[in-house]
């Protein structure tokens, strides 16, 4: 019987096959859905190691778990976006409504949920050095 974090690799390298396959079904290219796969349990391989995690091997496939410092840090990091985003959204509605614009343009929408995504994972990763 495969224990510990052998049958966590065995399985996230089941996932990332999955994965891979999925985007070839999907349409992709065989090459870019080998790519997916590739990336995926690269991931796979190095969040035991990142610090993100706790690690329980005794736990088998599910050796990766969220301790209660980890979510803590999540739960910042995501208010911190959550504000950074609501924020530019009002600069930009503020602006739209000053110039005349009677609605938001899209790709102003695409850039405030980059920001989002920014803002979160440079918080996140600023409060785990402390």
């Amino acid at each position: 019987m495969i224990t510990g974090m052998k049958a966590y690799y065995l399985s996230r390298a089941v996932i990332s096959i999955v994965f891979g396959v999925l985007f070839v079904l999907a349409g992709s290219a065989w090459w870019a859905g080998l790519l997916v796969a590739v990336v995926a349990f690269g991931w796979f391989l190095v969040a035991p190691r990142i610090g993100r995690y706790a690690v329980h091997p005794e736990a088998g496939v599910t050796a990766l778990q969220r301790d209660e410092r980890s979510q803590v840090i999540n739960d910042k990091a995501a208010r911190n976006a959550f504000i950074a985003t609501m924020l530019a959204l009002g600069g930009v509605l503020i602006y739209d409504a000053s110039t005349g614009l009677a609605s938001m343009p899209v790709a102003a929408l695409e850039w405030l949920l980059i920001l989002g995504v920014v803002v979160y994972y440079v918080s996140d990763v600023w409060l785990r050095r402390m």
